[in-house]
């Protein structure tokens, strides 16, 4: 719900795609993405964010998340 509310589900889902370096934009996207990043980190068992403290984008990290502890839909 708090990316939802923050408009911050575009970085989780990579629909958001990082500018490039040229772009005005791309400071403030890494700064977003960044801090979503922190967000994860710190919500998750120590030893889980210290695997994927190496990715370099949300999204990495959500998919990476997804396809360890997704269980499909039970019903």
């Amino acid at each position: 719900m708090a990316l939802r509310s923050k408009n911050k589900l575009h970085f989780i889902n990579g629909s958001l795609p990082r500018p490039d370096d040229e772009d005005h934009d791309s400071l403030t996207w890494d700064r977003c993405n960044t801090m979503i990043m922190s967000w994860i980190s710190n919500v998750v068992d120590a030893e889980i964010s210290q695997s994927v403290l190496w990715m370099d984008t949300t999204s990495e990290i959500w998919q990476n998340l997804k396809e360890r502890f997704y269980q499909g839909d039970v019903f």
